[in-house]
């Protein structure tokens, strides 16, 4: 069968200057969305949130970061396609002819390019604040950007993409049939278009190294690649263990990203404070909808962006003389007291040892001071408690033997990471055999971390309500730092 490259296929008739990529190319189609107002949103909408107050550099946003990742997801599509014709033996029975089709490329392209449009101001920054709201009633249920992004997609822009709607909402929610692994893979698992692009964005903007990694090599490693699992045929996306130290390196510039910038403390410390200052206002007549209520009228998204929340949150904070104006608005950090806890648990659930046990209660009795009590902003405003959670990759080759769990969707796959050796035969990136440490440390493990914030005058309460927990990790020998 004769398959040529989808990408020569793409009619691209609008370039944009990107300070990352350079020239990112745009379809007729994408041209169309990238003029709707709904899409320009994102110029409002700053890619790290509070980071800024930290890294002055940090003010990029989401719009630039979401043409970056339709940019990443040619180079990929290119990549699985001439690593596919020099492979095509060993990479199992690809419907080749579905893969590397032009539409689904662009359909492809498209979630990449919406895949953020219904982010909140500030992005990520304020979503403990909505499950605390739905916790309380405030809300009938939290709110997830993926959720928004849907609903824009399929109430603002299906008259634009039409026939594709159906398809982009599957790629962008995750909720794929099979023959979506390949492309869904592409936005969203341990390695893809999205990160590809925000991890050197974020680390040129911000001025820290640490997000940089190998991108030719890695492209240079991508396979389609044909699998059962449960009984389903699906073909998913692959990585040559040949360039297994490329993986590494992109994991590892995510690793360090999270630890250096993305969970900086002064960082955490500033979205702790947003976060309260926003759950506080919400719950009293709130200049602003409940983020439920924009699922229900997506239209009115659009003119609620990061300047307009920010001036409302200023404006009520000043009006109140809240304590919260100095974290909030004039840039004044609190003081971190007590230990910065660190605790790594294996999702597999394989370590059953008491100390683990022990460990993850003690850990979930100090998170669960994060979910702010009634009456927290009057009485119980000393301290801030702010959890960080990370999970890198997931062994795809232990979905597959893991037949006693079972499998009902592709959302499973999130995180997943595929390796493929030069046989064609999948290798497991857990076992310890195979010769990269860094792989079998992080595979399979959710790296969880604990902040806490207060003012210097309340130190001595705050050593009071460590002590039976700190006497607890010290008579067990057990250190989660």
């Amino acid at each position: 069968m004769n398959i040529s490259n989808p990408i020569h296929k793409l009619n691209l008739k609008k370039r944009i200057a990107d300070p990352v990529h350079g020239l990112i190319r745009l379809t007729e189609v994408e041209s169309k969305i990238l003029e709707q107002p709904i899409f320009q949103r994102l110029r409002n909408i700053t890619q790290l949130g509070m980071a800024k107050y930290v890294y002055p550099g940090a003010t990029h946003n989401r719009f630039s970061h979401s043409l970056g990742v339709i940019h990443n997801v040619n180079l990929m599509y290119n990549a699985a396609y001439t690593n596919w014709m020099r492979k095509k033996d060993i990479l199992g029975d690809i419907d080749c002819g579905w893969i590397f089709d032009d539409e689904l490329l662009q359909i492809t392209r498209i979630a990449g390019m919406c895949h953020d449009i219904g982010h909140f101001p500030f992005s990520h920054n304020l979503e403990s604040a909505f499950d605390w709201m739905e916790t309380k009633g405030i809300t009938s249920q939290t709110f997830r950007h993926e959720d928004m992004s849907v609903k824009i997609v399929e109430e603002l822009l299906e008259p634009i993409i039409g026939e594709y709607t159906k398809d982009v909402v599957s790629l962008i929610s995750g909720n794929l049939e099979p023959k979506f692994l390949f492309p869904g893979m592409i936005i969203s698992s341990a390695i893809d278009a999205d990160r590809m692009d925000y991890l050197v964005r974020d680390s040129l903007q911000t001025g820290v190294d640490h997000g940089r990694f190998d991108k030719e090599r890695l492209l240079d490693s991508i396979f389609p690649y044909h699998f059962k699992i449960k009984g389903i045929e699906v073909d998913s996306l692959a990585f040559a263990s040949k360039g297994v130290e490329a993986v590494e390196q992109f994991l590892l510039a995510r690793h360090r990203m999270h630890q250096t910038t993305y969970f900086n403390p002064s960082v955490v410390g500033f979205e702790a404070g947003l976060r309260r200052a926003y759950y506080r206002i919400s719950t009293d007549n709130p200049p602003w909808k409940l983020p439920t209520e924009y699922l229900e009228d997506p239209i009115s998204f659009v003119d609620f962006d990061e300047p307009l929340l920010f001036l409302q949150i200023k404006q009520t904070l000043k009006d109140s003389k809240s304590w919260l104006m100095d974290p909030v608005i004039n840039r004044k950090p609190l003081s971190k007291v007590g230990p910065y806890y660190y605790t790594v648990q294996d999702t597999d659930n394989t370590d059953d040892s008491s100390s683990h046990d022990e460990k993850i209660n003690l850990f979930d009795e100090l998170n669960s001071l994060e979910n702010p009590a009634d009456d927290w902003f009057q009485s119980d405003n000393w301290m801030y408690v702010e959890k960080k959670s990370q999970t890198l990759i997931k062994s795809i080759s232990k979905l597959i033997n893991q037949s006693s769990n079972g499998f009902n969707t592709m959302k499973e796959m999130k995180n997943g990471l595929l390796l493929v050796d030069v046989d064609g035969k999948i290798i497991d990136p857990t076992d310890v055999s195979f010769g990269h440490t860094f792989l079998p440390y992080i595979a399979g493990r959710e790296y969880n971390r604990l902040l806490l914030f207060t003012d210097k005058s309340n130190s001595l309460k705050l050593d009071k309500l460590l002590k039976p927990i700190n006497d607890r990790l010290e008579k067990n020998q057990i250190s989660l730092v």
